[in-house]
């Protein structure tokens, strides 16, 4: 996804390393949040204090500053909050904050959500940036799949808010990733040089395919403008680009530091109950071992970095029962790289004509315990290596519920990664559990 800003902020360009900054964003929170997840963060609610203890980010109220903000110190960044605004505005503030932490020259100068009189004329892309990341840690991968159910309608999500205590932000860009509605989340803000509301930026959702980017102005008599003090709606019907008309609802949220006008998030969609039908992994009771349909076929699974014969149980024990002389090629494998095994790795062998397996060290450890030992960050690298073999081979996957066994993981955060690493660049997923 191309945002379509003319980026200019240094620090956004430093960060991006001549990718879209969006994107960079999206992939540095969702890094930071998956690792979180392996070191034992758990939600909902998803706590940004402990988030930040993880990230080894020291966090302390001061009551004498706006807002938040960041700053270095000698034993290196500090997350200053207010303690008395709301909880849902306190909650994105830290997590905005936390944000800020990415950005390799983070510790220059203080980062201060809340007002600072030496901001420079195109710090409102950094804070765009910030605010992308914090709906991401707040809402990260695999939470509230429910909201996928849920009509697109602006009143109904300001309610809703309040039950998954998070911010309107956060609650609207992570509805347009789950949903198959054909619609995007955007923010505008007035930029008083051009007297209009410029769009900062527009997420959108798996079916959305209308060609509209941000960074544009919008017409001098959008409904937008009616948005125009926090918490005030507007809903109704425009155009923004010629040939473009779209359903328009949003809402007004505090302005960026230093400006005064509000600005405005919201959900822009087509007008009509249109979706457009997505690739989806497909879940069957059967199993994996007589994968289903015709074509190369990967049978993939994880493996635990602790042993060099895939495990002793569950769907790895049958694997190596019918597959023998798969399990012996392996152990050759590992005995050529020292004998040991690092989650991240992955290792791909043939088992008959059209018929290959993907071993996917993405587990720490093994026992008996409900300890979590599976590690989204490495089953992500593992998913990324499988979706190249699927390249190769011209196949489809086929795999148990990777990681929920002895790997204890939550399959609601292990099925958005397959949908997102997989399934959606094209790669058919089929998913077996037994009766």
């Amino acid at each position: 996804m191309s945002s379509g800003i003319q980026w200019t902020n240094h620090s956004v360009l430093t960060f991006a390393k001549g990718g879209d900054p969006v994107e960079a964003m999206e992939t540095q929170a969702r890094a930071a949040v998956l690792q979180a997840m392996d070191d034992g963060w758990r939600g909902p609610p998803f706590d940004p204090l402990q988030l930040a203890e993880l990230l080894k980010l020291k966090v302390e109220p001061r009551a004498d500053i706006p807002d938040a903000r960041t700053i270095p110190t000698d034993s290196g960044l500090s997350i200053e909050f207010n303690p008395s605004r709301p909880r849902g505005r306190l909650r994105f503030s830290i997590a905005h904050e936390i944000a800020h932490s990415f950005f390799p020259d983070c510790a220059d100068f203080v980062r201060n959500r809340g007002g600072n009189p030496g901001i420079a004329q195109d710090d409102w892309q950094l804070e765009v940036l910030c605010n992308i990341g914090a709906a991401e840690l707040l809402m990260p991968t695999g939470s509230f799949p429910e909201l996928a159910e849920y009509d697109i309608d602006i009143h109904k999500l300001l309610e809703l808010r309040k039950t998954f205590d998070v911010s309107v932000e956060a609650l609207l860009i992570r509805t347009v990733k789950l949903t198959e509605a054909v619609c995007a989340a955007f923010c505008a803000a007035f930029d008083d040089s051009t007297k209009a509301y410029r769009l900062d930026y527009l997420i959108p959702s798996r079916s959305w395919r209308v060609k509209l980017s941000a960074g544009i102005n919008l017409p001098s008599n959008t409904l937008v403008s009616d948005a125009n003090a926090i918490g005030f709606t507007a809903v109704g019907e425009e155009t923004w680009k010629e040939g473009v008309h779209l359903k328009v609802q949003c809402v007004g949220l505090a302005p960026y530091p230093g400006e005064i006008v509000p600005r405005v998030v919201g959900i822009v969609s087509l007008p009509g109950p249109k979706k457009l039908t997505q690739p989806e992994l497909e879940l069957v009771t059967g199993d994996a071992l007589a994968p289903r349909g015709d074509g190369p076929k990967i049978l993939a699974h994880v493996i635990p970095d602790s042993t060099s014969t895939w495990g002793g149980r569950g769907f790895a024990a049958e694997l190596r029962k019918k597959y023998p002389g798969a399990a012996e090629g392996f152990k050759d494998a590992v005995r050529q790289q020292g004998g040991k095994l690092f989650v991240g790795q992955s290792f791909r062998e043939r088992l008959e004509k059209d018929l290959h397996v993907f071993h996917m060290v993405a587990q720490h450890g093994h026992g008996s315990d409900q300890q979590m030992r599976v590690r989204y960050s490495s089953l992500v690298q593992c998913l990324n290596d499988l979706r190249k073999a699927t390249s190769e081979l011209h196949a489809t996957v086929h795999m148990p519920k990777i990681g929920t066994g002895h790997g204890g993981g939550d399959w609601k955060v292990i099925r958005e990664l397959i949908l997102d690493t997989l399934v959606r660049k094209g790669v058919k997923v089929t998913v077996y559990q037994l009766p």
